[in-house]
């Protein structure tokens, strides 16, 4: 078998080519949209898998799940490749992702074909929170009134794993360690409403809760030395176009949080692309800002003093 040359720095492991010519065929049309179902059909000519320097663009299958069909260069349907297979929930020890081609020759699992790389977290996010007050009273007096408005906010910091492993090929395994930390704000008005029937006042609490992430970093680390392979950070968290950017491979989203478009994963050095495609996935997806933000559930009950009103005075942390 032929091996790649060693990158010029980090990362110390070489990868075997996995097919010699990687040339791409015709194949049919993409995703099945389905509430239930999201596995794609099977190209009509299957694209051998990746090799070399490489452009995936990676798009959900599903608004209802988390699979992802890749297709080679630019989405179009004579560049089907490769299919994201997600099972579990996101952050869960029992959750993973196969990356896998389009050869299905398993007669139990008719759906599953080869897995080339799978991803599989270590553990569930262990997220730290620390709860401070920024109260305003909207020009009410403090002789006994409550304040009809108030903002408390919490910093928070989250720490999490998962293992990447070559599977069709075997032998290679890597870390890849996650640290994110922003905060959240939670702003509580009290107003009242006078029935018109009885003329008595009904008091209304309504709250404003937001998330924001201001950083995320990641470490990749041989999983069987434990030497650190390469770190990066993203990049574009107040923009509209997402970044990410190592010695293996860059990537971008654009749309920012709220309209993402598809991943574009780019690998020009000596890494196996398909390993390259799995962590641009995961970085992008799971370990992202918006998945980081939908598992944060900020407990502001913890908040010192906070009562059914929401209001109450103090601070507290993990």
């Amino acid at each position: 078998q032929k091996h790649h040359p060693r990158p010029s720095r980090g990362w110390t492991r070489t990868i075997p080519s996995r097919i010699p010519n990687a040339s791409a065929c015709p194949a049919t049309m993409g995703c099945i949209f389905s509430l239930c179902e999201s596995t794609p059909d099977v190209p009509e000519n299957i694209i051998p898998d990746p090799v070399g320097p490489c452009t995936f663009v990676v798009e959900s299958c599903s608004m209802f799940n988390k699979d992802y069909e890749v297709y080679k260069d630019e989405k179009g349907k004579d560049n089907r490749w490769l299919f994201l297979n997600k099972e579990g929930k996101a952050f869960s020890n029992k959750a993973k992702i196969d990356l896998e081609n389009y050869v299905r020759e398993d007669t139990e699992h008719p759906k599953k074909g080869e897995v080339l790389w799978s991803a599989k977290y270590d553990e569930s996010p262990s997220f730290k929170q620390a709860y401070r007050g920024d109260s305003s009273s909207d020009g009410w007096s403090s002789d006994g009134f409550r304040p009809s408005r108030r903002k408390l906010r919490m910093n928070w910091k989250l720490e999490t794993k998962a293992t990447l492993r070559s599977v069709k090929f075997g032998g290679l395994k890597y870390k890849i360690a996650v640290k994110a930390k922003g905060y959240a704000t939670r702003v509580i008005r009290v107003s009242y409403v006078r029935d018109a029937e009885t003329g008595k006042a009904r008091k209304v609490t309504t709250y404003a809760d937001d998330e924001y992430v201001k950083k995320v970093s990641y470490k990749i680390k041989d999983a069987d030395s434990g030497d650190t392979v390469d770190k990066f950070k993203i990049k574009g968290l107040t923009k509209d176009k997402l970044k990410w950017k190592c010695d293996a491979f860059t990537a971008s989203k654009e749309g920012g949080f709220f309209f993402p478009g598809p991943t574009i994963v780019k690998v020009t050095g000596a890494v196996d692309p398909a390993f390259c495609l799995l962590m641009a996935h995961i970085c992008s997806t799971e370990f992202g800002p918006t998945e980081i933000k939908n598992d944060l559930h900020p407990d502001w009950h913890r908040y010192d003093g906070y009562d059914s009103d929401g209001f109450g005075s103090g601070s507290g942390s993990d």
